[in-house]
Parts: C-alpha cells; structure tokens; sequence
C-alpha cells in the first residue's frame, strides 16, 4: 500500500503550475519595466552658459534652456565637476566664493523620471582680487526692446547700467562686439545708449559689453549676450536726415563714436581740402586718419576719425557716409578744379578714389562760392557758373562708371547758398540732374558782417525787419525749386546753434539793433547750459519769421528752439521737400534739436 501517492501527485502539480506562474510573472514584469525605461529619453543639454555678473565672491550664472521643457523639471549646477546647487530656473548665482580663483561650470538639466542630461558647455571663471575700496558694483546690462523669450532682439536698441554707487562713477563705457567697439562714453548719469544690432552676424550671438569706471580709476565691467536677428538697423524715413561731422570736433572731445547714428541717415564728414594738383586731399591729416583709438586693436591701414566711421557703419549698416570737400576755408581752388575737362577728370577720380579707400559711400561738394564770394584768396572766374554744372556732371559720370563695375550706388551733393547770388552764379535747373540732392544752407541770414541785429535762420520774412531786402528760409526754398530744383532734392538746413550779439542798443529787446561785437556762433549746448533763464537773459518769440531771441539788455542771442523746429519741420513736410541737414552735430551733443528733428520726420 502506497498511502498519500495521490495527494503528492496532485501537490507536485500544483508546485508546478504556481513555478511557471511565477516565471512568466517575472519575464512580463521585466519586459514591461525594460520597455518602460527604453521609452524615457534624457532632456536636451542646456546652452550658452555665460556669466552675467562676477565679484570677487560670487558669481552669477545663466544659460538657455533646454528644448524639452515639458519634461524638465530643473537644473543641476556644476562647479569644479560637483553638483553644488539645484534651481528651476534659467539663472544662478555661486556666493561664498574665493578671490583671485579660477572655477570651471557646467550645467545638466534632469527631468521628473530622473534623466539628466548630457552637461552645457562648461566655462571658466576667475574671481578678481580684493581691493580696499571695491570697484563699482554694476547691474545687468538692460537691453529694450526684449522679444517674448527674453533675450532675442532686433533693429535699434537701447543699453542702460545702473551702479550701486552713482556719486563714485566717473565714466561708463558701452561696448559692442564684445569690447571690440565702443560705442559710446559717458560720464554723467543716465548711463544709457541707443545702439543697432549688427546684422553681419545673422542671427547669431553678439556680446554687449559695459565698463564703468569709479573715481579711483578702478573697473568692473559686466557682459550680456544677446540673441539677434538679421535685420536692418538704421534709420528707415521717406526723408533724408543728414548730419555734418566736423574734423575739429574731435578736439573739443566730440568723438565719432558720441554720433547717435540711430538718428540720421546721412553724414557728411567736414572737410576734405585741395591739393595743388588738383585732386582731393585730407583736411586734417592727424584727426582724419593717424588719431590713436581705443576699444579696437586691429590692424588698420588708417586709424583716426576714418576709421571710426567705418565701425559705426558697422553698427548701422545702412548709415551713408559722404566727405565734404571745401567749405568755407578750402574753396579757393574750385575754380581752377572745374576749369577744364582734363582738371575735371583728375579730380573726379580722385575723389573717386578717395571715397573708396577710406569707406565713405559719396561725395559732398560744398564750393563757397562759384564767381563770386567766399574768401578773399579764392579764385573766381565768370565761367564758373557753367565749370560748376560739368564738374558735377563729370564726378556723377565717374562714378556712374565705378558703379556698373562694383553694383555699388555712389551718392553726389552739393552745399548750396540760399541766397539769390548762388541761384544766379549757378545752374541749379542743370546741376540738379547730376546730384543724388542739394543740402541747403538755410542758415548764417544774419551775423557780425551786418550793422543791426538779426535772426540766423528765420523760416518767414518779418514784415516790420528793419533790413532792407530781408529773406528767409521760405525764400531760399522757394528760390530753388523756381530755379528747376525738385523740391524732394532740397534737403534743408537746420542750425544747432545760434549767433551772440555784444553791447546791443536796449530797444525792441534787442532785436534790429546796433551792437559793438559779436556775431559769432554759438552752440545750442552753450546756449542750453548758460543763457537759457539765466543771467537775465528773457526768451522772446518772432510771430512772423517762427524764431525765438533771447536778450537781458545788453547781449542779443539769435537761435533755433524746439518750437521753432517743430515749425520748420512742419515746413518741410508741406512743401515736399527731401528731408533736412543738421550743421553741426557737436553742437547739440545732448540732442535736444536732433532728436525732434528725427521725431518729427521719422
């Protein structure tokens, strides 16, 4: 007898069954956990690690995030290898740090299965030594207009610093290129700048840099990377906005660089001379092209203020630089210039020649005055009214030449008197073909050649103007487009500055009085800093020529004001005219002037 068979058979069975049971339970388990696992995916790696701020024991960290922001649920912070923080943001800032130390981080970003990334690029930060009296301690560069994602921008921007010590700055330096150009130097609060974004470098990274300096001459400099798009920068108006650039300027610490070329879409640089064969010749050899800079070490052909505007071009790429020739001081060979097609064709590709080693985009022919006028030294012939017509006819047909060549469109002015000798010393009906437009020098009506006080620039004649024959900017408008000139090539000058009187008889305010002295131009940052509701000096207004005065009983300042602005700015719009000329920049290096100008015709 075989008691319990039966019951073993059936408990062998059952110990099978529930062994198989557990095996596939297992290989179903294993199978669904490893398809579940090869299913998650690590995020993308962060990138553009960069620092945004760096003290001696700290530094501040920010980055792009990753791709997969769905699943990323934040950031790991490397330094030296080993985690050190965690964040859910896109910054971070290191504190309790070592001075005069080098760091190296990274950035993983994890999601909420685990995953961690593959780690940023990594960087390398020193800490910069202690110093008795800490440098400056500078704020995040902001930079406005920002796009949705905070850090993508285009067109014309503006940069502005904010410093913890504001008494202790003595100059705030703005940069672009990462330090390669300086775009600006400013020494007083606000710290800030409008500036365009270079689209050479499409849609790619630039570097935006700030130095300030504090009143020991100690530094601290912080950078933002910007995200930009390949977009034209400069100003974009149906009217032309011309500036003159003076080469003296830069002795009175105006500076290319201090040039809002965001304002304007045209500069003249003043001026080129003559030489005595014939052809155009650098006006000021050392200001022009040997002058040291700073924030750019490249090697150059030329340096100076040439090289300068070759950078801000760089900036705002659709800017139109053009050298003026002659001027007041350096017309005394025109004539002799223009007198013969061989004399013609010299110059003509010299200029040429000129305009295309150094940069600019045209020339400005700024003869004062053919025939007759200007200094008593210049040559003057009958036949210059005709010569003047074929000398800009040659210089157009010059460059016409280059430009099926190169593709290249090059720009040919002129500086035209506003009174009625030049209309009759020239032929405007002819000369107007030839030039891209005329800058019209409505300016300098009055001045120490007259006996009386006057208005430097009045937009309408006063009917009660003690001058016999009085004119006016309307006149000088009118004059031209009578003489043949479309009135979209008159290109009309407005003054930033103004003419002082001396010793003025006390009748009338001043105004159509005899004076002893004076004349001489001032400039509206003068007038701004030093007359306006001061030393007794009252405002006056001249309904009919739309011109202020000022006057204290003794001196008498003829200027342009922002009333008055707006009222020739009205002028230029109703008459359909080209736009307008500003002489000259330095001489309201606040824009105050400039910049209703470009409001009001931008």
């Amino acid at each position: 007898m075989k008691p319990h068979v039966h019951h073993l058979k059936k408990h062998n069975g059952f110990r099978f069954f529930f062994i198989i049971f557990l095996l596939v339970s297992y290989f179903t388990t294993y199978s669904v956990t490893e398809a579940a696992t090869s299913d998650r995916k690590a995020p993308t790696a962060p990138t553009n690690l960069r620092t945004t701020g760096i003290t001696s024991s700290s530094v501040s960290l920010a980055w792009t995030s990753s791709t997969d922001n769905v699943g990323v649920t934040g950031y790991d912070v490397f330094q030296n290898n080993k985690v050190i923080g965690k964040t859910t943001s896109t910054q971070y800032t290191v504190n309790n740090l070592t001075a005069n130390t080098t760091y190296s981080y990274f950035i993983k970003a994890r999601d909420a299965s685990g995953n961690i990334s593959s780690s940023s690029n990594i960087i390398k930060v020193t800490t910069p030594k202690v110093v008795t009296d800490l440098a400056p301690q500078v704020g995040n560069i902001q930079v406005s207009p920002i796009a949705s994602d905070g850090k993508t921008v285009s067109g014309t921007v503006t940069l502005s610093v904010s410093a913890s010590d504001d008494k202790g700055i003595s100059k705030v330096e703005f940069y672009s290129s990462n330090g390669g150009y300086l775009i600006k130097s400013l020494t007083s609060a606000p710290y800030s700048v409008s500036w365009a974004t270079n689209p050479w470098v499409p849609d790619g990274e630039q570097i935006l840099k700030v130095v300030v300096y504090d009143t020991a001459n100690q530094i601290a400099q912080v950078s933002r990377t910007v995200i930009v798009k390949n977009t034209v920068s400069a100003v974009q108006s149906a009217y032309k906005m011309v500036g003159y650039y003076t080469s003296w300027s830069t002795y009175s610490n105006f500076q290319v660089a201090n040039i809002d070329a965001s304002q304007i879409t045209h500069l003249n640089y003043a001026f080129a001379n003559i030489s005595t064969d014939g052809k155009i010749a650098l006006g000021d050899s050392w200001a022009d092209v040997e002058k040291p800079f700073s924030g750019d070490t490249t090697t150059q052909p030329y340096k100076g203020n040439f090289y300068q505007l070759t950078k801000l071009k760089q900036s705002y790429p659709n800017l139109k630089t053009l050298i003026s020739v002659g001027g007041w001081t350096w017309s005394e060979k025109f004539s002799d210039v223009a007198l013969t097609d061989q004399s013609r064709t010299i110059f003509a590709q010299s200029c040429l020649d000129f305009i295309r080693k150094y940069g600019f985009d045209g020339v400005d022919i700024d003869w004062e005055y053919p025939v007759a006028g200007g200094e008593p030294d210049n040559v003057n012939r009958p036949e210059d009214k005709q010569n003047f017509t074929l000398l800009i006819k040659k210089i157009r047909e010059t460059f016409d030449a280059q430009s099926a060549v190169d593709g290249k469109k090059y720009i040919v002015t002129i500086a035209g008197g506003a009174g009625r000798s030049f209309a009759a010393n020239t032929e405007l009906n002819l000369l107007q073909q030839y030039v891209d437009y005329m800058n019209l020098m409505t300016y300098d009506f009055h001045g120490e050649w007259d006996t009386l006080t006057g208005m430097n620039a009045p937009l309408y004649r006063d009917p009660e103007s003690k001058f016999t024959g009085e004119w006016s900017v309307q006149d000088a408008v009118q004059l031209y487009i009578n003489n043949g000139v479309p009135a979209n090539k008159i290109v009309m000058g407005m003054p930033l500055y103004g003419r002082i009187f001396n010793q003025v008889t006390n009748l009338n305010n001043g105004l159509y009085q005899s004076y002893s002295g004076g004349g001489s131009s001032i400039s509206y940052a003068n007038i701004e800093a030093n007359y306006l509701n001061k030393n007794g000096f009252m405002r006056y207004w001249e309904t009919d020529s739309k011109v202020p005065w000022l006057f204290n009983g003794s001196q008498f300042v003829s200027y342009d004001d922002l009333e008055s602005i707006g009222y020739k700015t009205s002028f230029i719009k109703s008459m359909g005219l080209g736009g307008a000329v500003m002489w000259e920049l330095s001489q309201d290096p606040n824009k105050v002037l400039a910049s209703k100008i470009y409001n009001d015709l931008k």
